[in-house]
């Protein structure tokens, strides 16, 4: 008589997996890194939404730090994302943590000491991520993946759930932004998500975001950057000293990778005590965050990316310009050696006053 063949049961994907965790669960809380970005923004409501849609669980988005760029804050208004500083909350109410966009142990995230982390759905790739022993029940991270919103999106879809408007709207704006309107690091789970989600989308709301009012400092600031442009051949170095916050430094590394015959830019500038730093590269011609660990040698700081796109800070022990300038000064020796244009003599952009 034969053995009777028994079929192994197949393993719950991804969707499948997110569910089981939060049955039973109470009351999610939803983290991010701090000053959170559009791609944070998106996969956090994103998440939020499936943990409702798919069991009824609660959640509670518990933001640190602030929304600064111009685009961001558009976003949030337009899409009502509520945020709660993690300050304020009694922490012992929740049952389940997840972090989106980020992981333990990254240095822009603040993860309250004793607090477990059941989620973690990132994208990123670092040397920092570390849980402190403790395993994550559900890890899900994707360097190959442009964003964290394509990841979240892929949840909806293997579930068959569908986003509202606004969070569709959200996790479009997550996916357009870290990929760059689809054009680096796309890989077919970012293609398969924008396509689901852009028959949702609310386009009106989406026009208003990306194209928000800006204020006259914001231009001051960008001139004042763009006459600190130094340029070797392919490779693009600005230091802005200091400024008004990181996502100044990151915007105006996007803006100077679109300069016709550059292939990498490396960008800093001072907030507070905060040297933050931002990288951009054509993935044909180098890695950013190899460039980006490179030229930040031995400082004492984080950093994290893959692909076309990296970005670190460095905490300094005083904003006093001789320790600033020592700081710029070992990081542009750094990079300009790692790229092989050392001892190069530098350009300018030409900009002068009528």
């Amino acid at each position: 008589m034969k053995t009777p063949v028994v079929a192994k049961p197949r393993p719950l994907g991804r969707a499948e997996q997110l569910r089981e965790l939060f049955r039973g669960r109470r009351r999610l809380l939803v983290l991010t890194h701090n000053n959170p970005d559009p791609d944070s923004l998106g996969s956090a409501l994103g998440l939020r939404q499936f943990a409702h849609k798919a069991v009824g669980l609660d959640s509670t988005f518990a933001m640190s730090g602030r929304i600064l760029r111009a685009e961001n804050q558009e976003m949030v208004r337009q899409l009502a994302i509520e945020m709660i500083p993690l300050a304020s909350l009694d922490l012992t109410t929740f049952d389940c943590v997840a972090l989106v966009d980020t992981q333990p142990g990254f240095g822009h995230t603040l993860v309250p000491p004793g607090l477990k982390v059941d989620i973690v759905v990132d994208h990123h790739i670092s040397t920092e991520a570390e849980t402190n022993g403790q395993p994550v029940p559900f890890a899900d991270v994707r360097c190959e993946v442009g964003a964290t919103s394509s990841m979240v999106a892929g949840y909806f879809i293997d579930a068959g759930l569908v986003p509202d408007s606004d969070v569709a709207t959200a996790l479009a704006y997550g996916i357009k932004t870290d990929t760059a309107d689809l054009s680096r690091n796309v890989s077919d789970s970012d293609l398969r998500a924008y396509d689901f989600l852009f028959p949702f989308v609310d386009r009106q709301k989406l026009v208003s975001i990306t194209r928000p009012r800006l204020p006259e400092a914001y231009f001051k600031t960008l001139k004042d950057a763009l006459a600190k442009v130094r340029r070797y051949d392919e490779v693009v170095l600005c230091s802005l000293g200091r400024t008004i916050s990181g996502e100044m430094v990151a915007e105006l590394a996007d803006l100077l990778l679109r300069m016709e015959g550059v292939k990498a830019v490396f960008c800093g500038g001072l907030v507070d005590n905060n040297y933050y730093v931002s990288v951009r590269t054509d993935v044909a011609f180098h890695d950013a965050w190899g460039l980006l660990r490179a030229a930040m040698g031995d400082e004492q700081g984080t950093c994290g990316g893959h692909g076309a796109v990296a970005g670190g800070s460095i905490l300094l022990p005083d904003n006093q310009s001789r320790t600033l300038k020592r700081l710029e000064r070992r990081l542009e020796r750094n990079i300009l050696r790692r790229l092989g244009v050392a001892g190069a003599n530098a350009t300018g952009l030409g900009l002068t006053d009528d």
